[in-house]
């Protein structure tokens, strides 16, 4: 009995249409996920001239009979679906029906297939759509196909195929995916009668990334898992200070399907937000799974590219737990493991759209009211970071250190020296002091402190600007970014069109904590800024942030532009290189770093801190060989 149908009409009509064959790594993809949909565990690929002269597929999948196999080839035959609601459920990898009967009328086709070696096998050939010729054949279990000649009654489309090489890049890429998305299939590709390819069945996600791109880029990942309603994902990420400067390295599955989706792209962008450097890129390898109901895969005949039913919960909850990730994951790397107190945490706030089918609610992450909208943030009750300019006893042992100067322009500072932050001011953060302890400064911007077992160097500026960003971003969520009014008014002269933009964002200037008023033309009288930019160049600040603004009007993130305009903020008020720093107030920089959840990278991505292990030292000074 036949398990082929052809699809009526109506559900034809339902269906995404389009060009199926565009060169021939379209072909090696219908053919490979169709082998990996009859069960295959084994599935070997063959190409010639970039597959423009010979494409072969073989597997040991379940085969087909001898009457699925002459339906198998007409348009629209498909054993998939069957019905509309079908279309809501799919789990295959193919179900259009359109493949092999495109793929057969521009090439010399031949099908070869086997459901019961007792028997047999049968053959199809087709050329170019016509002339079918079938007969039976001694076949092991399974279907191999070969595409001979592709297009070669399409001269035009013949013409615009790339070059042998570029072509086989393709074949190549998508052999990959394929190989990355199913680590439990072997997979072989041999390129003009030469193995280049031969992945064994059965690895580990990570063993078989290693095998596609190298233990290089394999050592430099880290595994990341989270779980939230109907969601669920997993993957390799690298570390931000292991970015790249291209998107090669970046692969995602959904259920198993190697696509292309904005929303998800943008969610591990978001998760690495403030940690990248400019332009450039995170590498990572993720595995997402959701209910077929909550994806459409029928919006593209490629079948790469998928629209979710829920794209802004999706994107939420993803970025928010990869951050949260992400962040434990450089604290470990550096000061060991966060601690949690789970009877601290704050109630998560229940929110439709994220119950299992069971109707169970499984959140794992904390969710607050932001701007209006439900946004995710953990929440940190502020540690003590304010400053001072009580002069403290040094530090025992301490050598003799020159009198503190300062650049021009900076102010003076210096930190809570000798106060240890109490267990109660964070339900995240571990209570003991850092694990570093500082030993002198290198350049007036390095400071050079010593861990267990290595030598840390702190980029000064980054890690105060990360510790600053972060006392400015909880204290505006949480409404309490204080603010100091100027005895004098600062007069600000601005062109048209920033006079313009500021006062369309009066408002927001006001929610961070500028009181700012017209003064006449052109000038501005500014009578109010956050405590923290009191001793700042304001008129400098408030330039920078309507730079942000001119770019914010163009992306409409709230939440990405109050984070670049904290980011102008804690730069503007951090200190500088070129600071000469006492031991007390660099141990004491160490102390508030190691009480942030994100402490290795500052707010545009820079490093904040560099070690070198003793082991390395040993080496060098020849202590070892």
């Amino acid at each position: 009995m036949s398990s082929i149908q052809i699809l009526p009409e109506d559900l034809i009509n339902k269906i995404a249409a389009g060009e199926v064959v565009e060169r021939p790594a379209s072909v090696v993809k219908e053919l490979v996920e169709n082998a990996i949909d009859a069960g295959a565990d084994e599935v070997f690929v063959t190409v010639n001239d970039g597959g423009k002269t010979l494409i072969s597929v073989l597997d040991n999948g379940k085969g087909m009979n001898a009457e699925d196999a002459r339906l198998a080839v007409q348009r629209h035959a498909t054993s998939k679906i069957k019905s509309e609601e079908d279309l809501d459920h799919i789990v295959n990898l193919g179900f259009r029906g359109e493949a092999l009967a495109a793929i057969s009328s521009v090439s010399r086709f031949e099908l070869t297939t086997c459901q019961d070696e007792e028997v047999g096998g049968f053959q199809y050939q087709i050329t170019g759509g016509k002339r079918p010729k079938e007969v039976g054949i001694g076949f092991p279990r399974g279907t191999k196909i070969v595409v001979a000649d592709l297009f070669f009654n399409q001269p035009a489309r013949l013409k615009f195929l790339k070059a042998v090489k570029t072509e086989y890049h393709h074949i190549y890429d998508l052999v990959i995916r394929q190989a990355l998305a199913h680590p439990e299939i072997q997979f072989k590709l041999t390129v003009d009668k030469k193995l280049t390819l031969n992945l064994p069945k059965g690895q580990d996600f990570l063993a078989r990334i290693e095998e596609c791109y190298g233990s290089e880029i394999a050592n430099d990942l880290v595994y990341i898992e989270h779980e939230e309603g109907y969601l669920q994902f997993e993957g390799y990420f690298s570390h931000p200070a292991q970015s790249r400067s291209s998107r090669r390295w970046q692969q995602i599955f959904l259920n198993d399907r190697s696509v292309k989706n904005q929303t998800l792209s943008q969610a591990v962008y978001e998760g690495y937000k403030t940690l990248l450097m400019k332009n450039m890129h995170p590498m990572f390898f993720l595995k997402i799974s959701m209910s077929p109901t909550e994806v459409d895969v029928n919006v593209h005949p490629a079948k790469t590219e998928v629209r979710l039913r829920n794209p802004t919960l999706i994107h939420t909850i993803f970025a928010e737990g990869l951050q949260r990730s992400l962040k434990e994951e450089s604290r470990k790397r550096f000061f060991g493991d966060v601690v949690h107190d789970p009877a601290e945490e704050p109630s998560p706030v229940v929110r439709e759209g994220l119950l299992r089918p069971s109707g169970t609610l499984t959140p794992k992450s904390t969710f607050v009211e932001v701007n209006d909208q439900i946004g995710f943030r953990t929440e940190h009750p502020k540690t003590q970071r304010s400053f001072d300019t009580r002069p403290e006893a040094p530090a025992p042992n301490a050598p003799p250190r020159s009198p503190q100067t300062h650049t021009p322009g900076d102010t003076a500072f210096s930190f809570n020296i000798g106060q240890p932050v109490k267990a109660t001011e964070s339900t995240h953060l571990s209570s003991s002091p850092a694990e570093f302890s500082a030993i002198g400064q290198l350049a007036e911007k390095y400071i050079l402190a010593e861990g267990p077992g290595r030598l840390v160097l702190v980029d000064q500026h980054s890690a105060h600007e990360r510790i600053r960003f972060e006392e400015i971003r909880t204290d505006f969520y949480n409404n309490q970014l204080g603010t100091h009014s100027l005895m004098i008014p600062v007069i600000l002269a601005l062109p048209p069109q920033d006079g313009l933009l500021l006062e369309q964002h009066q408002d927001d200037f006001g929610k961070l904590g500028f009181q700012i008023e017209p003064f006449g033309g052109n000038d501005y009288a500014v009578k109010e800024v956050p405590s923290i930019l009191k001793d700042k160049d304001i008129a400098q600040v408030i330039r920078d942030v309507l730079d942000e603004m001119s770019q914010f009007g163009r992306t409409g993130k709230m939440e990405i532009f109050f984070n670049e305009v904290f980011e102008k903020m804690a730069c503007h008020s951090a200190i500088r290189a070129g600071q000469t720093l006492s031991l007390p107030e660099m141990q004491s920089l160490l102390n508030q770093l190691s009480q942030l959840d994100l402490q290795i990278h500052c707010p545009h991505g820079r490093p904040v801190l560099v070690d070198i292990s003793l082991s390395e030292l040993d080496k060098r000074f020849k202590r070892i060989v």
